[in-house]
């Protein structure tokens, strides 16, 4: 082969190599532009900006194929993207679903993505190929010709311009990179809890008003909407044994204040709000609440120990147990243990595995009452299985908190039980075909929560004003923010940190207080400003949710 065909090969596989990488990675900014209904300028920047990049990107070096490993991360970002599309329809990249993918357990992750491996697949098609085909370039030594290389960084450098020049620069995949910094951020705050908390202090006392022991479990459920409780008007029967349950309170009204578990739970556990979110890295639990209040803790759970903030938060107690999977019902031993075990005052803290996906593996055979049920991979056509599924571990959900409010009634003791879930889900409800929780928007679905008391006959003649009070804020306009403080004020504890104006055993409620929602970027927004769909709003007023 001589030199000048030699040449021209080098050139046309250069020149495909970048038209390749380029084009590739402008899918999801395409689609984006449709499915997140991008104004004419933000979609003119959208393509501008990072077709512009990716190009001078490609030719930054002679050897394109240098420059496209180098360019993995870009190709990381763009299969995210797609990812995360072909999951929720729309929105980039989010701080959340990179912390997701810091702090989610292996098992989790392999549930998730065998249930999407059509896109897994697309994705590996599409990017794979230009990773070989660069490496390919790189053996062979190919170089970009020099009329071509300057050719490609002048149109680059003019498109990047001409899309700066529009002002619009919130575009992909820039602030996906922005969004991963943050998650970065987030992670070291974490990591630093241990020392940033170690100073704080409840300032706990408390007031024993009864002779009698006292007992106390706070349990968080892991996606549970309030749509799919039999409770909440479902017409299916999915909570059958607490629809019959007596001295249950049902909290009809009590929204997420983060659809996503590694914030929506510390934020229960936890004194601050939305509001005040930057605060949490400061204050310890409501486990060391009831420590300091000389209460023997316990805190089990059925996830896996990932040294995340939720962890972190409940290593002081007394004991700590993790079941890693297990379904919920294995729980149940190490609380009639610890009742046993000996005579004190105790605070137990469950959580449990609950709705989360995979929601077949949630719970046993026996519960399977809707079926098919099976195992299927994400898809709207599968929508009857998986609500099947769904509705089962809801099923499960049912037996397993009565069986604890069981094992407190059959103890005969001042005792009381409260359930919130920390967030809701999303089951290809509507038009939309949303799935999921940890969207970068919040719906209906995944904001409004099952939240629910059980207070014992003695809990209640030992406290009858906040027995009253219970009954009367059944449709108190809530959040989970609510949870730390109305299982603070179950005994009598007195702490600066504890606040009755949002406290659903409290007569002192507030209900003129607006509800916020902590958004990607740990910044809290009113409900009403969070862009909810008219689909959303009209399932809000039709369960006489009017006031977000």
């Amino acid at each position: 082969m001589d030199k000048e065909t030699n040449l021209n090969i080098n050139t046309r596989f250069s020149r495909l190599l970048i038209g390749g990488f380029v084009a590739a990675l402008m899918i999801p900014s395409l689609v984006l532009i449709f499915t997140d209904n991008y104004s004419f300028i933000r979609a003119v920047a959208a393509v501008l900006i990072p077709t512009g990049f990716y190009t001078l990107w490609a030719v930054a070096s002679r050897r394109s194929g240098l420059m496209i490993w180098g360019g993995l991360i870009w190709m990381i970002f763009a299969a995210l993207q797609l990812v995360l599309l072909y999951m929720f329809g729309n929105s980039i990249v989010a701080v959340d679903m990179f912390t997701n993918l810091f702090t989610t357990n292996t098992n989790e992750a392999g549930e998730l993505l065998g249930n999407i491996w059509p896109m897994v697949m697309f994705v590996a098609v599409l990017y794979l190929p230009l990773l070989l085909l660069a490496a390919h370039s790189l053996r062979q030594k190919f170089i970009i010709a020099p009329t071509t290389r300057r050719y490609a960084a002048i149109t680059g450098a003019i498109m990047v311009l001409a899309g700066c020049a529009t002002l619009q620069f919130d575009v992909f995949p820039f602030n996906v990179a922005e969004n991963l910094y943050r998650s970065f951020d987030e992670l070291v705050h974490v990591r630093r809890y241990p020392s940033s908390s170690a100073e704080f202090d409840y300032k706990a006392t408390r007031n024993k008003t009864t002779n009698q022991r006292e007992i106390y479990v706070m349990i968080i459920g892991e996606a549970a909407r309030a749509a799919n409780w039999q409770l909440y008007g479902y017409e299916r029967e999915t909570t059958p044994l607490l629809a019959s349950q007596e001295n249950l309170v049902v909290y009809k009204n009590v929204l997420t204040q983060s659809n996503a578990t590694h914030k929506s739970v510390p934020l229960i556990l936890s004194s601050v709000s939305a509001n005040n979110h930057s605060e949490i890295y400061q204050r310890k639990s409501i486990v060391q609440l009831y420590k300091d209040a000389g209460f023997r803790t316990l805190v089990v759970s059925c996830q896996a120990p990932n040294r995340g903030m939720i962890q972190m938060m409940c290593d002081g107690a007394d004991s700590v147990i993790y079941l890693n999977g297990q379904h919920d019902g294995a729980m149940l031993d190490p609380l009639c243990e610890a009742i046993q075990n000996d005579s004190s005052d105790l605070f137990v803290f469950m959580h449990s595995y609950g709705s989360h996906f995979n929601y077949a593996e949630r719970y046993p055979a026996e519960f399977s009452r809707y079926t098919p049920d099976d195992d299927v991979s994400i898809s709207r056509k599968n929508r009857e299985r998986m609500v099947n599924a769904y509705d089962n571990s809801i099923l499960y959900t049912d037996w397993f908190i009565s069986q604890v409010i069981k094992t407190l009634n059959d103890e005969k003791c001042c005792s009381a039980m409260f359930y919130c879930s920390d967030h809701g889900e999303d089951l290809y409800d509507d038009r939309r075909g949303r799935f999921l929780h940890s969207s970068p928007t919040i719906t209906y679905y995944q904001a409004h929560v099952a939240c629910l008391g059980w207070y014992s006959t003695a809990w209640r003649e030992a406290n009858p004003e906040k027995a009253l009070a219970a009954e009367n804020n059944t449709f108190a306009p809530a959040t989970t923010h609510s949870v730390f403080h109305t299982v603070a004020q179950l005994t009598e504890i007195d702490s600066e940190y504890i606040s009755s104006a949002v406290s659903l055993v409290s007569g002192a409620f507030n209900y003129n207080v607006e509800r916020h929602y902590l958004s990607d970027h740990c910044e809290p927004k009113r409900y009403i400003d969070m862009g909810l769909n008219r689909d959303d709003v009209k399932e809000f007023a039709m369960r006489d949710i009017n006031e977000l």
